[in-house]
């Protein structure tokens, strides 16, 4: 590309193919130099951040070169300084400038669609339908993996979704979401669903349309226009993969957001199901009991109601699940599972994962129905083939 013709004698060179020529050798040395480093660099930074970067190769021919200015201009002020603080400091000057000019190619780079993405951590096993309930404390974030499409039931709490949320679902390759459920008002439910929106871009958002005093669900109703779930909505969340809106009626009243969260049901290939209780308290289940929807699940999914009430013999009897996944936090008190409940849980038969002993737990289906359970902090495993 940057050869010349090699029949023309060099004196026979324009001054503007001369020109031409040296602009293109530059950019082709620029270029060798950036895909060089990008292949050099490519194992440890997919290793380390699950990351890959091609614009890479395009936006170091326009930062490097700005780069070594703002090393000479370094290595000027610092020559200039025993001599003249006035000159030190316009070189200093002229190399914040240059940095700037540097970060803002940095983000304009960054923004460009498809420029970089993630890919899922070395050596994970890819399992078609999964689901993996984060420890978020008194709050909830759960990733729905179904054939292909990634969905995300709640958002955790503003404070933690850098550190946890996003982490976690670049750690796993996500780039975008298929869909938002946000169950209720509660902030550490959505706090994390601004970031959410703003860095996987979630084709669909839902939320729930019973108004409470939540200033954050007003703001994303404001901003990002969510469609509402009601009961008897459904959602087709992937091949072979289900959503039934089991709860709340459209015309409830209720005094907090806990009292009328999203309720979901979740179906997999027809034969394996998961119930999403959120923060669902005991008049919640009790109408739900009273629905006549069956209820009755394999997973029971649930937080704790603000008043510590949920969680009830009588829908336990209902749901008749083989596990339950449950937050679980000392403070404030209601939050906590007591021992009495959770002895009641064991009477039945049901393995209880609480998340204050077990952390984020995963769940993979297989197609043939059966499913397991996995504990990330303890390590804990439950597969239903061994019930």
């Amino acid at each position: 590309m940057a050869q010349p013709d090699p029949f023309l004698p060099p004196a026979l060179f324009s001054r503007w193919l001369k020109l031409r020529l040296q602009i293109l050798d530059a950019i082709a040395r620029g270029a060798a130099v950036s895909l060089a480093a990008w292949i050099g660099s490519l194992l440890c930074i997919y290793y380390y951040f699950h990351l890959v970067t091609p614009i890479s190769l395009f936006a170091n021919l326009a930062v490097v070169p700005i780069a070594y200015f703002v090393l000479a201009l370094s290595l000027l002020s610092l020559i200039a300084a025993p001599v003249s603080a006035v000159l030190s400091t316009i070189f200093n000057n002229a190399n914040w400038l240059l940095s700037r000019a540097v970060l803002a190619l940095v983000h304009l780079f960054a923004a460009i669609p498809n420029g970089h993405f993630y890919l899922p951590e070395p050596g994970a096993a890819y399992t078609p339908v999964s689901i993996t309930i984060l420890d978020e404390g008194t709050g909830a974030a759960a990733h729905i993996r179904a054939n292909g499409y990634d969905w995300l039931i709640d958002s955790g709490g503003a404070r933690s979704y850098e550190r946890t949320l996003k982490a976690y679902l670049h750690s796993h390759g996500v780039n975008r979401l298929e869909g938002l459920i946000l169950t209720h008002g509660d902030s550490q439910h959505l706090g994390g669903a601004g970031g959410v929106i703003g860095d996987f871009a979630p084709r669909e958002i839902y939320d729930n349309p019973l108004g409470v005093r939540s200033t954050l669900q007003r703001e994303i109703a404001e901003r990002f226009n969510p469609r509402f779930l009601v009961r008897d909505g459904a959602l087709a969340l992937g091949r072979d993969v289900e959503a039934q809106v089991l709860y709340p009626p459209p015309h409830a009243r209720i005094s907090s957001a806990d009292d009328a969260p999203i309720v979901v049901k979740m179906t997999i290939d027809n034969s394996t199901t998961v119930l999403f209780e959120s923060d669902a308290g005991e008049e919640s289940e009790h109408a739900l009991v009273n629905s006549g929807d069956d209820l009755r699940s394999d997973i029971l999914i649930k937080g704790q109601h603000h008043t510590g009430g949920s969680g009830t013999p009588e829908f336990l009897e209902a749901v008749q699940p083989r596990i339950i996944i449950a937050t679980s936090r000392e403070s404030p008190v209601a939050e906590n599972i007591t021992d009495e409940w959770a002895n009641e849980v064991g009477r039945r038969g049901i393995k209880l994962f609480r998340q204050d002993k077990t952390g984020a737990v995963e769940i993979t289906f297989q197609s043939n129905g059966e499913y397991q359970a996995r504990s990330y902090l303890s390590g804990e495993i439950f597969r239903s083939s061994n019930r």
